[in-house]
This record gives C-alpha cells, sequence and structure tokens, in this order.
C-alpha cells in the first residue's frame, strides 16, 4: 500500500477506535480488497477508492450507538454527515490533492444514501458503486461478522446471511458492478453456509 494511504489509515485509526467493535478488521477488509479489485477491474479509480475505504466510517466515532443496527437510517445520515467532516481534515492535514479531497468528501457524505431511498449516487459514479459493493460484502466476510451485525439487529448468523442473500435493495437498486464483487460473494456466501451447516 503506499505511504500516503498508511499515513491516511495511522491518522483515521483513533477515529475508529471510538467507533463500532467491527470498525477496525472492517476497514482493513475493505483497504485489501480496494487493491484487489483495481488490480482485476479496469476504469476504478485508487486514488478515489483508497481514501473512501479507509474514512467512510469514521463518523461512527460521532453516533450514540457504538453497534447500531446497519439498516438505521438515522445513525446512517449523522456517520456520513461528520464522517465528511472528519475526513477533509484528515485529506487536508495530508495535503492529499484537493480536487481529489472534494470527490471523497462529497462521496463519503452519500455513501450510504440507499438508506433513504436515494440510489442515484451509485448510478452516477462507478467508483462509488465499486466501493458499495465491497462495503456490502463486508458483512458475509466471516461468520464473527455475521454474529456481530446480528446482535446489533436482534437476529442469529443465520438470520444474517439469509438477510444478505436476499436483499432485494441490493440486488435491484444497486446491483454488483464488477465481476470481482459477483465472485467474491458467491465465494463468502458459499463459505458461510457451508461452516454453518446449510
Amino acid at each position: 500500500m503506499e505511504e500516503i494511504y498508511e499515513k491516511m489509515w495511522e491518522l483515521a485509526k483513533p477515529y475508529y477506535e471510538k467507533g463500532r467493535v467491527y470498525d477496525i478488521p472492517h476497514i482493513k477488509w475493505m483497504m485489501k480488497h480496494v487493491e484487489c479489485m483495481c488490480v482485476h477491474e479496469n476504469g476504478l479509480n485508487i486514488q478515489i477508492l483508497m481514501p473512501l475505504a479507509i474514512l467512510h466510517d469514521v463518523g461512527y466515532s460521532r453516533t450514540e450507538n457504538k453497534n447500531p443496527d446497519t439498516k438505521d437510517a438515522n445513525q446512517k445520515i449523522i456517520h456520513m454527515r461528520d464522517g465528511a467532516k472528519i475526513a477533509r481534515k484528515i485529506l487536508e492535514e495530508l495535503d492529499f490533492d484537493p480536487e481529489l479531497t472534494e470527490r471523497v468528501v462529497y462521496l463519503i457524505s452519500v455513501h450510504d444514501n440507499w438508506v433513504v431511498g436515494d440510489n442515484k449516487p451509485y448510478k452516477e459514479n462507478k467508483d462509488l458503486a465499486a466501493f458499495t459493493d465491497l462495503d456490502f460484502l463486508y458483512a458475509q466476510s466471516s461468520i464473527m461478522v455475521l454474529k456481530s451485525q446480528g446482535k446489533a439487529m436482534g437476529r442469529s448468523a443465520i438470520e444474517m446471511l439469509h438477510l444478505w442473500e436476499h436483499d432485494d435493495e441490493k440486488f435491484t437498486n444497486r446491483p454488483f458492478v464488477t465481476q470481482y464483487a459477483k465472485d467474491l460473494f458467491m465465494k463468502q456466501i458459499a463459505d458461510r453456509k457451508k461452516e454453518l451447516g446449510l
């Protein structure tokens, strides 16, 4: 990973330590898969995707509920608004390219707009859509993640797997935009089913 992104992660980490219980492993997973996805897919901008992956959830450090329901609109709105402000501060501290900073900050401010029924940003920006694919895919990345999110939503790991496998909102309004994401989704679902004895 490039030095600028390592520095970005170091500045973001204290915010994640104040956020949700799974934020740090989530962001590390995202960084790894952004690099892989950018190698396997054409037309993606790592200078947008990597900062977006590193900074997108820093706003959870400002929410009251540290283990919120993943579909709680109020918490999503707060974390996008506050996350955009924190991201700007970090990017400016790093003297990140001003034009890229504006784009990243904007994308953070709308990255979970699906929760309020607004899917327009994902249709207008392939980088945001590809990022959203990975953000969604983290939910099935391990049994521990399924359990953690299930606890917040009052559901079992099996119920969470079923929820993510059949998420109509994801498949009708924000379909996967990369083959990398499609393949990873199928693999993760198969792996989790095997682990859960399904």
